[in-house]
């Protein structure tokens, strides 16, 4: 099935894509991949029992290698009496910063992000801050 391009779209609209190709390409595609987040409990277990620890001020975060031969990342946003609106903003931000800053220079490593209490008052510069602070550290 073809996508025509509709009058409001005028003489840049493209005959040869979709509007989702169209917007990828304009945007550049950021999706998180499946095949890149930890998302059985089995994967995040095995981090959390064997993998390395390091406490921050708002997050604790814990790695260990894997076979994978991509960096992912499993996300753990305990509810800590807080609604469910400050709960998806927090893992939004957390994912975010993932996707835009971490992923892309990350060695092969299963990687889980666990928010504290103290996550959901800080700020998303001070979150992005704090997760870039512990990459340059791990190196």
């Amino acid at each position: 099935m073809r996508f025509h391009a509709s009058f409001s779209e005028g003489p840049q609209a493209s005959d040869d894509q979709s509007p989702l190709e169209a917007w990828r390409a304009l945007t550049g595609d950021e999706r998180w991949p499946r095949a890149r987040r930890l998302t059985r409990t089995a994967e995040l277990t095995r981090v959390l029992r064997t993998g390395q620890r390091r406490r921050l001020s708002h997050l604790d975060v814990l790695w260990a290698e894997n076979p994978a031969g991509h960096p992912r990342m499993g996300l753990i946003v305990p509810k800590f009496q807080s609604t469910g609106v400050a709960r998806n903003r927090l893992r939004r931000r957390l994912k975010e910063v993932w996707r835009r800053e971490l992923m892309k220079t990350m060695p092969a490593w299963d990687v889980v992000i666990r928010a504290r209490r103290e996550a959901y008052a800080a700020r998303f510069d001070a979150l992005r801050d704090e997760l870039r602070a512990w990459r340059a550290l791990v190196g």
